[in-house]
């Protein structure tokens, strides 16, 4: 007989196990956004009927995002284990449609109305992770876990510092995935590298821009 497993150790490992469920890409990505919609919507001082519009917007553009799911476990009729037995890089580019709808939609109706740059510019970020997750996931398991924990803890920490403690979040998903034997250390780094070099370098050129155009007011 084996040794029993310690108390401590048991707790852990079902914590560590269930961690990737906790902070699923579409939650991280769903709270981030929506920290940086009240963030925005504060910022400028506008009232509550606005911050309803906005939120309601980002949620419709999320319903839309389901679409490609839904319509890949329709396809998939041998129920679950079969749609994603052996397809699981399949279901990475369904995931990967639906950010790049959500994105999409909402980037385009923040500056349709003209409700302030930086959720755009979040939006733009998160569409531009999802392209090296997308081309890679046929040939390389890279972690979609890590790159959608990074990019919207980043951006937020990058537009308010206050945020950063939320960084802990994408630290310790790394081990994690690792752990589970869901990926290598080698594509959940990779993970970590592509979202924090799309996510930092995007940022600056944002802010560049800003700056630019801000001189450019003023000079006139």
């Amino acid at each position: 007989m084996g040794r029993p497993i310690p108390p401590v150790m048991s707790v852990l490992e079902r914590a560590i196990g269930l961690y990737g469920y906790v902070f699923h890409p579409i939650t991280v990505l769903g709270v981030g956004s929506l920290l940086l919609i009240h963030r925005e919507w504060r910022d400028e001082g506008a009232d509550r009927a606005a911050l309803g519009r906005r939120v309601g917007a980002f949620l419709g553009a999320g319903a839309l995002a389901l679409v490609p799911t839904a319509a890949f476990f329709v396809l998939f009729r041998g129920g679950l284990a079969r749609a994603v037995g052996g397809s699981s890089w399949r279901l990475d580019e369904v995931v990967a449609t639906g950010v790049l709808i959500a994105a999409g939609v909402t980037w385009f109706v923040w500056r349709r109305y003209e409700w302030g740059p930086v959720v755009p510019g979040a939006m733009v970020t998160f569409a531009t992770v999802t392209v090296p997750y997308a081309l890679l996931a046929p040939v390389w398991d890279i972690s979609g876990h890590v790159i959608y924990a990074l990019a919207p803890t980043l951006y937020l920490a990058l537009v308010d510092r206050r945020y950063a403690p939320l960084l802990v979040v994408p630290v310790l998903m790394v081990p994690t995935r690792v752990w589970v034997e869901a990926h290598t250390w080698a594509q959940s780094v990779a993970g970590f590298a592509v979202a924090a070099a799309i996510t930092i370098g995007l940022y600056r050129v944002r802010t560049r821009s800003s700056d630019r155009q801000a001189t450019g007011s003023t000079a006139s």
